[in-house]
């Protein structure tokens, strides 16, 4: 059957937002920061204190500080139109780059660069996109199982203990203690299963593999689990999951990011052939 007009548009919106010149598709470089000054350039060896961009970039240099007590600061080279969030930075003067850990990050630009400090593991890195990326100039679509209503299931939600959390394993290997919001009971083919899940928003946030994971045909997914938005449960504790939505994360378009991976409890012995594929 062909699929509702709400998934299709559902599909567009998707995308629309992995076409966004400053989404996950340009990302060329997550660079962990030293003590010291780092010079963002596009020529010359990379060692911990350059960040060579790959590519004929047309972007000018700029100079990325990380004091002893953590602060970032970045000095755009001279000559050069640089912004901080939207403001222009006069000549010769020096940015704070504000970190991510307590909402979005300072965005530095200039030329076709869009620089941001991020902590991970207690230490500090730049992630850099370009709007130039191969991997968004090339993208075009997601390959995706065609949408089967019967991916659409029931499921109640059980309450996590108040400060429950779980352990969960960064692609880079480093694991973090993530705080649950519930766990999401539901059936497939007359078994019960869970998937615990995070909150995100006013939705509920899931990680979760499956038996796909390992397969490298047509039906196979990206080894490193999907992702999952699922809507607030109502006053009774009844949400819906609609696997049709299971969309790759962002390592699976690019080596830049780093993204969860399924916990344990969120391995599901079956294969879910609905949602995205593995990327080409």
């Amino acid at each position: 059957m062909p699929p509702p007009t709400s998934h299709l548009h559902w599909i567009d919106a998707r995308d629309r937002a992995l076409r966004d010149p400053e989404g996950w598709l340009s990302l060329v470089a997550l660079h962990w920061l030293v003590p010291g000054d780092t010079t963002i350039t596009v020529s010359g060896a990379t060692d911990d204190r350059r960040v060579v961009l790959p590519g004929a970039l047309a972007s000018p240099a700029a100079t990325v500080s990380l004091a002893d007590d953590g602060r970032v600061t970045a000095t755009p080279a001279a000559g050069i139109d640089a912004t901080l969030d939207d403001a222009a930075i006069a000549p010769g003067l020096t940015v704070d780059l504000r970190d991510d850990r307590n909402g979005p990050p300072s965005v530095l630009r200039f030329g076709r660069l869009h620089v941001t400090h991020i902590h991970r593991q207690h230490r500090a890195a730049l992630r850099i996109r370009d709007r130039e990326a191969p991997t968004l100039v090339n993208f075009r679509s997601v390959p995706r199982f065609d949408f089967d209503p019967r991916w659409t299931v029931p499921a109640r939600v059980e309450p996590a203990p108040p400060d429950a959390t779980i352990p969960v394993t960064l692609i880079t290997e480093h694991v973090e203690d993530h705080p649950i919001a519930g766990t999401l009971v539901f059936e497939i083919d007359g078994r019960e299963h869970r998937l615990v899940a995070e909150k995100s928003g006013e939705a509920l946030f899931v990680v979760f593999g499956d038996e796909t994971n390992r397969r490298t045909d047509d039906a196979g997914t990206y080894g490193g689990g999907r992702f999952l938005s699922v809507p607030a449960p109502d006053a009774d504790g009844r949400t819906t999951i609609d696997f049709n939505r299971a969309v790759n994360p962002p390592c699976s378009f690019t080596p830049f990011a780093t993204c969860p991976t399924p916990p344990e409890p969120n391995r599901l012995p079956f294969a879910v052939l609905a949602g995205e594929r593995r990327p080409h």
